[in-house]
């Protein structure tokens, strides 16, 4: 099976947007997912212009620790030390507390970025900071679920239980607390690259969520779990009417080896399924950048599978596509094959 770190490069086309958040230096978001995007002069996905710094431990396992895009910023004067921005986070005022619930977790990334490197951690973790992290969870009331997702995400980063039970608290939330879904995205973001047993039923549900963005993400973050959990799941989502969400579960599938959804991936590599899409809804797959990215994706996942069938297709884009990104795509796919 490959690994989390492995996975986290060439997955489907990021929301509209996102790319211009994404700090630079770092790697490719996990269980990057095809959501769409809107048409020029309409409103973007919802999930867009997401801020996605990534966590990786000293095991190089990749854990994702996104933030509520309205949380970037930095905290004027002096840096303060975890245990200070925690303090802020309890006792500061509104902006405050914001400001420095980024800056605590945005530490917790600079040192798990130096500890990849090889290099000392620039800062300490007390052995209190977990301990106080739950209290400052305990205490939080039922309009915090911002702050609610933010140092249940750190306590997740850090091995503590209580991280896991507040992001299962942020996938609950009704429509007032999160209108857009935004919290629930983040936290099945963190949730789903454990790729656990103890996860599995947080994230599979969302495949039948009414929102097409939180069904794309479960479908892209199921290549995490095991084939015999994850496949029947993804083989219904093939069916769903929502291309984006057929598209992930293809490539996820093809993470396990599972060829289920060649045939859509094959689809997925031409031209014709999107602009079937556009005849639907104008503003649907009209960016070409994002219908190319979609197709060398879906090249990429169709090579994954191995298949000696899948050579004279590969074959046939190589010789009538114009796009070089795509041809270049298949006979990557085709090199991987001979």
């Amino acid at each position: 099976m490959v690994d989390a770190e492995d996975r986290s490069e060439d997955e489907a086309t990021v929301p509209e947007g996102q790319s211009e958040g994404q700090p630079e230096g770092l790697p490719a978001a996990v269980g990057e997912v095809v959501l769409g995007e809107a048409a020029e002069g309409e409103e973007a996905s919802p999930y867009g212009s997401l801020f996605v710094p990534l966590l990786v431990v000293p095991a190089m396992i990749v854990v994702v620790l996104l933030l509520v895009y309205t949380l970037v910023g930095a905290i004027a004067g002096e840096e303060a030390s975890l245990e200070e921005n925690l303090q802020r986070v309890m006792r500061g005022g509104a902006n405050e507390r914001d400001q420095a619930a980024f800056a605590l977790v945005a530490q917790l990334a600079e040192n798990d970025r130096a500890l990849a490197d090889g290099l000392e951690a620039p800062w300490e973790i007390s052995m209190e900071l977990r301990p106080n992290l739950v209290s400052a969870l305990e205490v939080l009331g039922e309009d915090e679920a911002q702050l609610q997702y933010v140092i249940s995400s750190a306590l997740l980063h850090l091995g503590d239980p209580a991280g896991l039970e507040g992001l299962r608290g942020i996938l609950t939330l009704g429509e007032e607390a999160d209108p857009d879904g935004k919290l629930k995205f983040h936290a099945l973001f963190c949730l789903g690259p454990r790729g656990d047993a103890e996860t599995f039923e947080d994230v599979r549900p969302f495949l039948e969520s009414d929102d097409a963005g939180l069904r794309s993400l479960a479908a892209g973050l199921m290549r995490y779990y095991a084939q015999d959990l994850a496949a029947p799941a993804l083989s219904a989502a093939l069916g769903d009417h929502d291309l984006a969400v057929r598209l992930n579960a293809a490539i996820s599938l093809s993470w396990l080896g599972n060829s289920a959804g060649a045939t859509l991936l094959m689809d997925g590599a031409g031209r014709a399924l999107y602009e079937a899409e556009r005849q639907r809804d104008p503003q649907a797959y009209a960016r070409a950048d994002v219908v190319r990215a979609n197709r060398v994706r879906a090249l990429d996942a169709l090579a994954r599978l191995g298949r000696a069938e899948d050579i004279a297709f590969f074959e046939g884009v190589v010789e009538a596509e114009d796009d070089l990104e795509v041809r270049e795509a298949a006979m990557k796919a085709l090199g991987a094959e001979k």
